[in-house]
């Protein structure tokens, strides 16, 4: 008896991973359907459009300034750098970038070129003012702006949401905010953007890792997912082990967490979104997929959105480089 129950168990769970398995031939067939989607932009020959500014240069412009905040939900000081330029007339827009894991905060200046994005369009007087806050995620950069699984002193998203946010708010009171961010900071940027519409008017992915269950699976097996229990053991990388320590073993603690599925709980959004990815980031994460499905569901909710495909770009600050110049566009249109 029970290995004949055993045995249909082993049956069902295959049945299951051929049926959410993510084939080559659905994904082509979607792409296919998310490029006649008028907010989604194909880049064929995707190239840098930043002038190179000496060093000086940057430091004229620029003021950067290096905060430590101390925090009541985490258990370390939280380092945040703020970029101001030095000219600026009026109020700024106020724009909050998160890094991607094991990153930090100086890659968007040192790797994304975001000084140079941003004064290349200010020339041309394509842009608006705008004050850059850039923190580090935490926990040697592999927080996922998260609450960890049952402990008390890794709330970071309760710093992001709480603290941070409140000091962006009390100093630029009156700026239009947006947030975004890079990989595991597309994440955090779409999830803490959603638990708080209220305060950015542009939410933002980079080639994030925009829903969860994709990060190993097809989206089919969401339904299934959240009585799903998975023990820590089963996975010896460390970063999968690192995972559930943040999010915890039950599926649907996970799904709390994650974006695609917070999306779809909201049905009236008055914000504006901006999603890219690079043509070939496909694995190990499948972001190129999670790109798809986020897509088809702003979409499917008649979102305000624009999306980039970057063709043959692959997940690097390289592309993000590309990437921001567009986006600081969408983000200071009026």
């Amino acid at each position: 008896m029970a290995g004949a129950i055993i045995g249909i168990i082993l049956i069902l769970l295959l049945f299951v991973y051929l049926f959410t398995y993510p084939y080559e031939f659905t994904f082509k067939r979607k792409l296919k359907r998310i490029l006649h989607i008028n907010e989604v932009n194909l880049v064929s020959k995707p190239k840098k459009r930043y002038k190179d500014f000496s060093v000086e240069r940057l430091k004229k412009e620029f003021e950067i300034e290096e905060r430590y905040f101390d925090s009541s939900y985490v258990d370390e000081k939280m380092k945040v750098l703020i970029v101001k330029p030095t000219h600026m007339t009026g109020t700024p827009k106020c724009l909050l970038l998160l890094h991607g894991i094991r990153d930090k905060a100086e890659y968007w200046l040192s790797k994304a070129k975001l000084r140079e994005n941003y004064l290349t369009l200010k020339e041309s007087s394509n842009i608006e003012d705008i004050v850059f806050i850039l923190p580090n995620s935490g926990y040697n950069s592999e927080s996922w702006y998260s609450n960890f699984y049952k402990s008390d002193s890794h709330r970071y998203e309760e710093f992001f949401s709480k603290e941070l946010l409140s000091y962006i708010e009390t100093e630029y009171p009156n700026s239009e905010k947006g947030i975004a961010g890079f990989s595991m900071g597309g994440y955090g940027a779409l999830k803490l953007g959603l638990k708080n519409l209220s305060s950015f008017e542009t939410i933002a992915s980079f080639s994030g890792a925009v829903s969860l269950i994709r990060l190993g699976l097809n989206r089919r097996i969401i339904r299934f997912f959240n009585w799903i229990y998975i023990p820590k053991f089963l996975f010896g990388d460390t970063s999968k082990n690192h995972f559930f320590k943040v999010f915890g073993p039950w599926g649907y603690k996970i799904l709390k967490n994650d974006p695609y599925t917070l999306m779809k709980k909201n049905k009236n959004y008055d914000n504006r979104f901006y999603f890219s990815v690079g043509s070939a980031d496909k694995k190990p994460y499948l972001m190129f997929q999670q790109w798809l499905d986020i897509v088809g569901r702003a979409k499917k909710l008649k979102l305000n959105f624009k999306a980039y495909l970057y063709k043959n770009e692959k997940h690097n600050w390289d592309y993000i480089s590309k990437d921001i110049y567009n986006f600081l566009l969408f983000f200071s249109k009026k």
